[in-house]
């Protein structure tokens, strides 16, 4: 009897146990399919996270690239307008008009010469150069305000009938008698540039023929050393009388140059454009007998800083895109061994010894009129016309 209930009580026990294990079994079963349950809704929540972040990042990438888009556009369209503005720049700088010939033949200018509209330069009426015509100037005034100080324009136009002078201009100095008289003559052209380093041999027809490449306007894409001008290096007994003939033609010359003084002359021809930068040299008259020359001049100690090799044409495009006003070196080469002790002007603008302020001054010289230029002056020159000329550098 107590066997029999010890076996039942035994067998009970294990049963319970069975029964403590299985529902640990389930309760583990229950506890790991929560677990993976919860694991899988954080699963999905980060996976939810994780594709908002990549809307996000989606959303910043795309707007990023339109803005990237809006300033290659923005860019885009300035560049554009940067080089429309240059080219119409230069096209505008660079635009001559042949000006018809008038009633009586014989070029634009007279004497078969070619006279041009130059809309860039026409305007310019403003010279900022004393101007005198040569009457009103006498040579105590001259010596005592310009000689030694600063440059001065005189206008002879005027005394144009003066019998030598008219001889000079209109018999010798036309262009059909230069053809007649020295066209077979070999002439030496100079390049264009500051210190003109090579030269070039031609003959004097081919240097003047209408269909040549000499008297053509300059363009924006050449280069002054590239270009061939004829000024200086003549051969004077070659030409016979004409020098001689200037000599004693020269109001400027007869009024203003001492007689003890010696003189060399220089005769040129230039196209419409054509010119030279900046550079120096002793004091002299450059007298226009056809044609316009516009001159660019600032004094010995304030160097203007310029290109050599840039054309003059494309520096006077320059500085007057800069409101007519130039850059200066710190430095000039006419420092060296002078006194030029830069002072200040009651309104605080650098003037030199004799009170010139640092800065260029242009004037448009016309045919029958001449510029003096001091020593040392700092001068670049444009011809606006076909433009005839000749430079008298005197060592007085």
């Amino acid at each position: 009897m107590r066997a029999r209930e010890q076996t039942k009580v035994s067998e009970e026990g294990k049963i319970y146990s069975k029964t403590v294990k299985r529902h640990r079994r389930n309760q583990n079963h229950k506890s790991h399919k929560q677990k993976a349950t919860t694991t899988k809704i954080h699963t999905r929540m980060d996976d939810d996270d994780d594709d908002d972040d990549k809307h996000d990042k989606r959303r910043r990438q795309e707007k990023r690239a339109e803005q990237r888009r809006l300033a290659l556009i923005l860019l885009t369209a300035v560049l554009f307008a940067f080089v429309w503005f240059l080219e119409h720049s230069e096209r505008d700088a660079f635009y001559v008009s042949l000006l018809p010939p008038p009633p009586g033949g014989g070029g634009g200018g007279g004497g078969g010469w070619k006279r041009y509209t130059v809309p860039a330069h026409d305007a310019d009426n403003n010279c900022a150069i004393d101007r005198y015509r040569i009457d009103e100037l006498s040579l105590e005034k001259f010596n005592r305000e310009y000689r030694e100080k600063r440059p001065v324009v005189v206008s002879f136009r005027e005394q144009n009938e003066d019998q030598d002078w008219k001889y000079f201009r209109e018999k010798l100095s036309s262009k059909e008698n230069l053809l007649k008289m020295h066209g077979d003559k070999t002439i030496t052209l100079s390049s264009a540039n500051t210190f003109s380093y090579d030269k070039k041999d031609v003959k004097l027809k081919d240097y003047l023929d209408e269909n040549g490449i000499y008297l053509k306007p300059i363009r924006p894409h050449q280069r002054a050393d590239k270009i061939w001008y004829w000024f200086g290096d003549n051969d004077h007994d070659g030409f016979g009388d004409f020098f001689p003939a200037f000599k004693r033609a020269s109001l400027i010359g007869k009024k203003y140059v001492p007689e003890s003084a010696s003189v060399a002359y220089s005769f040129g021809v230039g196209g419409p454009l054509s010119g030279v930068p900046y550079h120096i040299h002793g004091p002299g008259w450059s007298e226009s007998i056809y044609g316009r020359k516009k001159w660019f001049v600032s004094p010995p100690m304030f160097e203007p800083v310029f290109n050599g090799n840039e054309t003059a044409a494309k520096a006077a495009m320059r500085f007057k895109a800069n409101g007519n006003k130039a850059r200066f070196k710190k430095t000039t080469i006419n420092d060296i061994g002078r006194n030029n002790k830069k002072m200040k002007n009651k309104r605080g603008v650098d003037v030199d010894k004799y009170g010139n302020e640092k800065k260029v001054l242009t004037c448009v010289v016309d045919e029958n009129e001449g510029i003096y230029f001091p020593d040392r002056w700092w001068h670049s020159t444009l011809n606006l016309d076909e433009s005839v000329f000749i430079s008298s550098f005197v060592n007085f």
